[in-house]
């Protein structure tokens, strides 16, 4: 065997596992591990305050969450989410305003170490923007 023949082998084995590994990689921002657990920040836009996101992941992998409002008088006022997901390090949610009886949503992605996004309410009437921390256990 020549030099140049060992040569291209070894890159092509190189090229070979390098593949394999991306393909069976997952990315942080894809795991569920990500999502799940306590998160505190701000909203803005047509309404605005802070809340937090408590997000949770069942022996199943069933992603469940809540929203809490958090009052300027101190109040807490917690809301279960309808629905939750976590994709291709996208977040998708949604919950129903109890004050209006309108349906939010949610939409946002990881930015490390924050998870930011938008929301919209009123069938999209009212909308604006939100940005959560992880909250240490």
């Amino acid at each position: 065997m020549t030099l140049r023949t060992l040569l291209t082998v070894i890159v092509l084995v190189i090229a070979t596992i390098s593949a394999t590994h991306a393909q069976t990689s997952t990315s942080e921002s894809d795991t569920l591990k990500t999502i799940a657990g306590k998160w505190a920040g701000t909203y803005a836009g047509d309404s605005s305050g802070k809340f937090e996101l408590a997000v949770n992941q069942d022996a199943n992998q069933k992603l469940t969450g809540q929203i809490t409002i958090l009052t300027d008088d101190g109040n807490r006022h917690p809301i279960t989410l309808k629905t939750i997901s976590w994709k291709n390090g996208q977040l998708n949610a949604t919950y129903i305003d109890p004050s209006e009886n309108d349906e939010v949503v949610i939409t946002g992605r990881y930015t490390n170490p924050d998870l930011e996004g938008n929301w919209k309410s009123d069938e999209g009437q009212a909308t604006g923007t939100w940005q959560l921390t992880r909250v240490n256990p």
